[in-house]
Parts: C-alpha cells; sequence; structure tokens
C-alpha cells in the first residue's frame, strides 16, 4: 500500500467542492479510486494523508491521479482523459552499450505549466513514490525531470567514463561520476544499482550540457525546476521497456492536468537493442483495448445491468466504451496496466455502481472452515524442517523461464515443456514453476550480503505438463550455503525428515550437471524416485553468482504414502 500527503485546499478546487466538504465526504469519494484516508491535520496545515490500497495503480499515488479517478465518479469528467501529444521535434539518441546496464529510456515535454512551490513537492512525492515502489527503488526505472529551454536536441543517452564530472543537484561544486557514487547522498544510496567498473550512464545534449546521471542524480542547473520553470523533459530510464513507457505517460498525464501541454519524443534506439524498436515515440497516446461479454460482468456481479447502464458506469472510470456486436469494447487510458482480464473490467463496473449499493447475498450451503489435509500434510513438513533450524522461504509459483533453465545450465529450448502464461506482462512472471530448486538459489543469489552459513527450505506446489494434461504436485526442497557445507550435512537433513515422514528411503548414485560427480544420489522410496540430493557444482554455483559451497535436496511429497499429498490433474 502506498500513502501520501496532499492538501484539502488543493482537493476542494480541483474537485470544485464546497469549503465545508468533510473529512468524511472526502473518504467517501477517495474510496472510488481505491484510497481513503488515513490522518489530517486542517487546523494548523491544512494536510490529508492518503493510503492508496492498491499496488497496481501507481497513476493514484499522487494527487492528480486521485483527483482524475474522483471526478470521473462525481460525473465530472467522464470517458477518457486527454492523452493526445504533438511531435516536439526533440530526439533521443541511445548508445548501444547501454543494452547491458539499462537499456530503456522513454521521454515527454510539458509546455505552459505554471509551478509554484506546492506544485513542486507535489511532483517530486509523486516521482518518489513512483520510483521506490513501482520502480523497485529505481532499479526497474527511475524519473528525471528538466527545464526543456536550457537544452538543444538532439538528447544523447550514452555511456561515459567514470572520471566525467558535473554538478550535482544541491551541489555548487563539480563531482566526477565516480565520486558522485561515493560520497553523494544519493550517489550511495543506490550506487548498487550500477556496474562497478567500466563506463557509466549519462544524459547530455548535443551542445555537451549535462542533464543528469541515471537513475543517480540530476545535474544542478537544468535538472532544477523552480517557481520560473514553464516547460519541461520528463524522462524515465529502467530496465523493462514497458515499464519506462507506463511511468513517462503516468507522470506526463499528472503535469498535463495542472494545466501543461504535452509533445512526443522520437527516440532512436540500435537495432536489435533489447525490446525496443528502432524508433519509438512517446508518451504513448493510443489507449489500450479489452472486449468485454456484458453477460459475463452481470453474471460474475449478481446485477441485472443493461448494456446501457454497464457503459455509463465504465465512463465514469474514465474508460470510453462502446457496444460492438453485442459485445463491449473498452479503451482505457494507457497508463493503466491493472486490465487484463474481462474480471478487471467487471471490477471497474462494480466500483462505479458502488460495493455498498450492491444487496448481500446469504450462503445457499452452510459450511465450516478448515484446513484441508494437504495443507495439514504440508505443515507437517513446515515443522519437521523448522526443527532442524532451516529457515522457510516462500516464493512465487510465476517465474523468470530464465531461471528454469539457462541459469540451471540447461538450453533455452527447454522452456516449451513449461506450463506458461499466455499473455504475460514481462517475463519476470511468464510461466509456472515446475521445481523449487532454482528459487531457493534465486534467493540465496540475491542475500549474498548476508552472514553464512545460510540453512534455507521451502514447501510448495509446482506445476509439471504431462501429455495432454497439467499436474500440481507438492514439493519440498532444501538449500544449505556456508564455507563448511557439504554432502554430509544435508544427508542428515534428509534423514530427519524422512524419519518423522515414517517412510524408508535408499540413495543410489548418479550423475547430474547441477551437482558434483560422485556427491550426487537419487532419492528412493519404496523403490521409486522421489528426489535428488547432492553438492552443487561450481558451474551452477558461478550462474547464480554464488561463491560458497552449497548442497541442497527436492523431493516430490505427492508420492510418499504417509503423506495426504496426491497430485491433481487439470
Amino acid at each position: 500500500m502506498v500513502a501520501f500527503k496532499i492538501s484539502y485546499y488543493d482537493v476542494i478546487e480541483l474537485l470544485n467542492l464546497p469549503d465545508d466538504t468533510t473529512i468524511e465526504e472526502l473518504d467517501n469519494l477517495f474510496s472510488f479510486a481505491k484510497s481513503e484516508i488515513e490522518e489530517h491535520d486542517l487546523a494548523d496545515e491544512g494536510y490529508i494523508k492518503v493510503d492508496c490500497k492498491t499496488s497496481n495503480r501507481p497513476d493514484l499515488w499522487g494527487v492528480e491521479g486521485l483527483v482524475r479517478e474522483v471526478s470521473g465518479a462525481m460525473g465530472l469528467h467522464i470517458n477518457l482523459p486527454e492523452i493526445s501529444a504533438e511531435p516536439s521535434g526533440f530526439v533521443i539518441e541511445v548508445d548501444p552499450r547501454l543494452k547491458t546496464i539499462r537499456p530503456y529510456i522513454a521521454c515527454s515535454i510539458i509546455r505552459g505549466v505554471k509551478f509554484s512551490d506546492f506544485l513542486i513537492k507535489q511532483l517530486i512525492q509523486l516521482q518518489e513514490k513512483v520510483d521506490f515502489s513501482y520502480g523497485r527503488r529505481r532499479s526497474r526505472s527511475s524519473i528525471g525531470i528538466y527545464n526543456v529551454n536550457m537544452l538543444e536536441s538532439p538528447i544523447l543517452y550514452e555511456l561515459t567514463p567514470r572520471t566525467t564530472s558535473f554538478y550535482p543537484l544541491g551541489y555548487t561544486k563539480k563531482m566526477t561520476l565516480d565520486e558522485i557514487l561515493a560520497r553523494h547522498e544519493k550517489g550511495v544510496e543506490y550506487c548498487h544499482i550500477l556496474p562497478s567498473k567500466g563506463d557509466l550512464p549519462i544524459l547530455r545534449d548535443v551542445n555537451g550540457v549535462v542533464l543528469s546521471m541515471p537513475p543517480i542524480i540530476n545535474s544542478n542547473d537544468v535538472g532544477r525546476v523552480n517557481e520560473e520553470t514553464t516547460d519541461v523533459l520528463v524522462e524515465v530510464t529502467g530496465t523493462n521497456l514497458e515499464v519506462v513507457k507506463v511511468v513517462n505517460t503516468l507522470i506526463t498525464q499528472a503535469i498535463r492536468d495542472r494545466g501543461g501541454k504535452v509533445y512526443s519524443v522520437e527516440i532512436h534506439y540500435p537495432e536489435n537493442h533489447g525490446d525496443a524498436p528502432t524508433t519509438l515515440v512517446t508518451p504513448e497516446t493510443e489507449p489500450f483495448e479489452i472486449i468485454v461479454n456484458s453477460e459475463n460482468i452481470k453474471g460474475y456481479l449478481g446485477l441485472d445491468l443493461t448494456v446501457e447502464k454497464i457503459i455509463e458506469l465504465l465512463k465514469k472510470r474514465r474508460f470510453d466504451a462502446t457496444e460492438q456486436n453485442g459485445l463491449i469494447k473498452v479503451k482505457y487510458p494507457p497508463y493503466r496496466v491493472d486490465l487484463l482480464h474481462w474480471v478487471d473490467v467487471a471490477e471497474e463496473v462494480a466500483i462505479a455502481y458502488g460495493y455498498m449499493n450492491i444487496e448481500p447475498a446469504g450462503s445457499e450451503v452452510p459450511t465450516i472452515g478448515n484446513l484441508s489435509s494437504r495443507t495439514i500434510s504440508e505443515n507437517y513438513v513446515r515443522e519437521i524442517l523448522s526443527g532442524c533450524s532451516l529457515q522457510e522461504v516462500l516464493s512465487f509459483s510465476l517465474t523468470d523461464p530464465e531461471k528454469l533453465s539457462t541459469l540451471m545450465g540447461y538450453k533455452s529450448d527447454i522452456i516449451s515443456s513449461f506450463v506458461q502464461v499466455a499473455n504475460p506482462v514481462s517475463s519476470t512472471y511468464s510461466v509456472m514453476r515446475n521445481r523449487l530448486f532454482p528459487g531457493l538459489l534465486d534467493f540465496l543469489s540475491r542475500n549474498t550480503h548476508n552472514e553464512y552459513p545460510q540453512y534455507l527450505f521451502e514447501v510448495g506446489e509446482v506445476v509439471k505438463l504431462e501429455k495432454n494434461s497439467v499436474k500440481t504436485i507438492s514439493k519440498t526442497a532444501v538449500i544449505m550455503a556456508g564455507t563448511e557445507v557439504s554432502f554430509e550435512h544435508c544427508h542428515s537433513i534428509l534423514e530427519t525428515l524422512i524419519q518423522g515422514l515414517g517412510v524408508r528411503y535408499e540413495l543410489e548414485v548418479i550423475e547430474s550437471s547441477e551437482f558434483i560427480s560422485g556427491r550426487t544420489a537419487k532419492i528412493k522410496v519404496d523403490g521409486k524416485e522421489v528426489g535428488i540430493i547432492g553438492e552443487i557444482s561450481p558451474t551452477l554455483l558461478e550462474n547464480w553468482e554464488l561463491f560458497v559451497p552449497a548442497a541442497a535436496f527436492e523431493l516430490d511429497l505427492s508420492s510418499i504414502s504417509t503423506l495426504s499429498l496426491p497430485p491433481v490433474e487439470i
């Protein structure tokens, strides 16, 4: 959840509300934007603190987006917000060497904005919230805003030697890029995002005027926006093209809502530069579309709504909706990244209708909640492994196919054997995991800064393709990393677990590319192979950038008769 402070009086003015509007009345309006008022101080500072209850709507994390959403519910503004942009004539040239460091950039220009000290603070707050949460502390995306009247096109997004110097924001003395990373407070905080050796990213115009060192710090001249600034360049760099475009669009929209006119920027990418086309024009101005069936929405919500009523409600949610061959075509702004399915559209209809107006329905079948036998069995395994002083890890079932293939030492063509998401937002969560072992390696690789030894386990479901069916299986995996870790350490944990499960087992020596030869075995219960154990090979550890010995085992719990964990086929 994301909390931010805004001015009560600013909201009253933007929504054209009476001066005596109460906090309770505002709180009811904010519920249409999935937000609520957490605290307020009208007597002194006149602020209200808003808590946005959704993490997938970064456009709502500032007063502009909040007001935009609420104004639709009030009927002040319906249909799509203005999202057009005229060409600015500005061009961004992208250095091909950035492909492996921070490859993507999106920009826009907004002119005619009347900046005030208050507006600048609101914009900085939105920038920081988006950078921290949606941008994953600037590692996935970060925002820069500049006085465009001090710049000349083309602007170069390139790599430069670490000895390059400029005046960083808040400083009156030039610093080299290395000095900024070592001594500037933002450099110290975010230096881990950039490589420790080699050239570093920089933005500068054709005349050599430095805009910033992304994603660390702006320059102290062109990168400083004040009350005299009227025209700005908004720039977003990052490692995910879709995220970069969305962030650029939502920041642009926030400034547009303050009275600015938006102009597009043309970005020239090298050939084969990740996911980027050779020419990209931003911000995005074409609305996205989704086709929905009104009968699905009516059945899902339990409401008897006409097509006309559904369209009316969707327009209040700032969508453009029209009937098309008995279906409803919904157009939504390009900064809305949360609409993936007709169920998401149904939720928008329910919000506009008002949850308080939906009559509650009683349950037709009285039930008593309880843990399933599957959960009880999995919890029993957790108790045993926790008793062995192992730390439990809980990871997502959706994962990156690279973590299951190339990082595990296999060719990428094995991806076809995974259960894949039909329309993934990004490759990060595009396949269902078929093992737990890679997830534990991933966890270790993200925690190399913590003290060793690290003893971890996970219990959870994996998904496998078998012929024409999808099978869900419960598994457990253990990984032990540290300078003294060996096969024997891991075997002792396996022995304790198997004894606790009340079954007999045997080990049979095998060869596996993931483990060291001669220190690997398959685990067999009642003559059936149920898992593998071994010391992890140096090659695999190097793939994950791990530099201490490690041993692991993975066990198919669905194959152990004493547990109530039968595989589920779909």
